[in-house]
């Protein structure tokens, strides 16, 4: 698939100055960006779980030190909240670039050029998983898989967490 400076053509209009774009992207080759997306997206959450059985095995059959159990709870929740940007990220990308799609399988051209230039303004990698709350008509992807998202992470955490000593002294036989 060649590269997206490939697929857009820009240039400067003389009368107005203002930046005018040029899409020369088929409907097909957002089919394949879709198709890529999901992959990422599922690849995202493949590695995802894999990373939270390790954190929630971390130590098993054995008690973890105080710090050792905090280094590990903090290093997994920096790579959960990144983790998370990254998915809403390209979360939000896929639903861009299928309201495009959806504008040309329609015959909607005015709409599918809008729709296109606002999935390509901003195609970062990841974000603040905070960010992703604004965005209108994109809520319930937003709660799913931030509630899914957080929903592992707890248990992952609480996991781990047993088995750290002098964290929960009850909950662990008195210790």
């Amino acid at each position: 698939m060649p590269g997206m400076a490939h697929m857009i053509k820009s240039h400067f209009t003389s009368s107005s100055g203002h930046r005018a774009a040029l899409f020369k992207i088929e409907p097909s080759r957002l089919v394949d960006l879709i198709i890529s997306k999901q992959t990422q997206y599922y690849t995202l959450w493949a590695v995802y779980t894999a990373v939270q059985f390790a954190a929630g095995n971390y130590g098993s059959n054995q008690r973890l030190p105080l710090s050792a159990g905090l280094a590990v709870l903090v290093g997994v929740w920096t790579f959960n909240l990144g983790h998370l940007g990254f998915v809403l990220r390209c979360v939000e990308q896929i639903n861009k670039l299928s309201r495009a799609l959806t504008a040309a399988l329609q015959g909607r051209p005015q709409q599918y050029r809008d729709e296109l230039a606002h999935a390509f303004e901003d195609m970062r990698e990841g974000g603040l998983f905070w960010e992703f709350r604004k965005q209108k008509g994109e809520r319930r992807s937003y709660l799913m898989n931030t509630s899914v998202h957080l929903i592992i992470d707890i248990c992952a955490s609480v996991a781990l967490l047993t088995r750290v000593q002098g964290i929960w002294p009850v909950a662990m036989g008195g210790d």
